[in-house]
């Protein structure tokens, strides 16, 4: 059952038509009034509570709790943020999972279908920090005997000791896709950065080579006592691009 408690409600001109967005995500424009948003990337102000026609006033939930239209099934739990299909179809909750700068809400009384009515607590209108370096390092050692495929978890940790046990290695690294999954709230631009160091007993060497849509920028090969770092940056949906940054004699 849908519920909404009042803590805070706005009035606003509507920018335009939007007797059809009653209980959807709106954003505030430069002028002083609310419209659609016009991406999946603009921070809603808040929630509309009546159907106002362009010029009419908007009454806009800001805090509190809300009746909001889904657009598809969304749990109890489940962080919120406004869908974009098309500039006359927007501010629809959706699930805000792998976009975590972007939320406004948490479901509090579930929806069952598209454009269902679910309730939601409505959190600060700021985007999340996307903070994508990881603040703990957990440190790999390795030895395998042939080309090691890394995990995202394995470059996202920070630091790899990889010893190439009796040759030379072309090591390779997780898919672009793998790599965005495993960073928490990712967002185009989202980055971190990686060692990997070179702990053979002879004059071995490790070659970085990419998985599928990974692009790699600079030399990615690490002779023996060598340490090279690396900047891994979210460049599309499914691409990332990683740089050499520089090497270091230890």
């Amino acid at each position: 059952m849908t519920t909404e408690n009042k803590i805070l409600d706005l009035s606003f001109e509507a920018d335009e038509d939007l007797t059809n967005d009653q209980y959807r995500f709106v954003v505030l424009t430069s002028a002083g009034k609310v419209r659609r948003n016009d991406s999946e990337t603009e921070v809603a102000i808040g929630v509309l509570q009546n159907a106002p026609d362009a010029g009419e006033a908007a009454v806009v939930r800001v805090s509190g709790t809300t009746k909001l239209q889904a657009n598809d099934a969304l749990g109890i739990g489940t962080f919120v943020m406004p869908e974009y299909v098309s500039a006359t179809d927007a501010g629809k909750a959706k699930t805000s999972v792998g976009a975590p700068a972007y939320t406004r809400a948490l479901v509090v009384a579930a929806s069952g279908a598209e454009d269902d009515l679910c309730s939601a607590l409505l959190t600060s209108v700021f985007p999340a920090v996307n903070d994508a370096v990881a603040s703990i390092t957990t440190v790999l050692t390795d030895a395998t005997a042939g080309a090691k495929t890394y995990t995202a978890a394995n470059l996202i940790g920070g630091l790899i000791l990889r010893d190439p046990a009796g040759d030379n290695r072309s090591d390779v690294t997780p898919t672009a896709v793998a790599i965005i999954a495993g960073i928490a709230g990712a967002v185009l631009g989202s980055s971190f950065q990686f060692t990997v160091r070179n702990t053979a007993d002879a004059a071995e060497t490790i070659t970085l080579t990419a998985g599928v849509g990974v692009t790699l920028s600079g030399t990615m090969t690490i002779a023996q006592n060598n340490s090279k770092r690396f900047l891994c940056v979210v460049d599309g949906a499914a691409t990332v691009t990683i740089y050499s940054m520089g090497t270091f004699v230890h």
